[in-house]
């Protein structure tokens, strides 16, 4: 019989999510199942590949973890959530100002996008 040494119960869940390592340059889409506070059952393909480490975010929740890998499958992999990541804060404006000018025309063309959307959908 083998013992359950997990810190805490896990509930059952299907939840996307997505792994980013590498200094945020790679990512790679997942399955969440059987979610803890502390840990969790990702399936992505390639597991192997992975690094031990990466970020976790759970996409319908939006929240983002630090995760380390526990065990691994060639498709499924067991990790620790080991710290929350707070979402970023709210976007500043540009500092270029160029880039600022260049936001507001592309948001104006939106607008304008819309509006002839609209009218031909009268």
């Amino acid at each position: 019989m083998t013992t359950d040494r997990r810190k805490a119960p896990r509930t059952p869940s299907y939840l996307g999510g997505q792994l980013v390592y590498s200094g945020q340059r790679l990512s790679a889409e997942c399955i969440v199942r059987d979610r803890s506070d502390t840990g969790a059952l990702l399936f992505v393909d390639s597991a192997g590949r992975l690094p031990d480490s990466f970020d976790l975010t759970i996409t319908k929740t939006r929240t983002r973890f630090r995760a380390r890998t526990r065990w691994r499958r060639a498709d499924a992999i067991g990790v620790e959530l080991t710290a929350p990541i707070a979402p970023p804060a709210a976007a500043a404006p540009p500092a270029d100002p160029f880039e600022h000018d260049r936001i507001r025309r592309l948001k104006a063309e939106n607008e304008r996008l819309k509006r002839r959307l609209r009218q031909l959908e009268e």
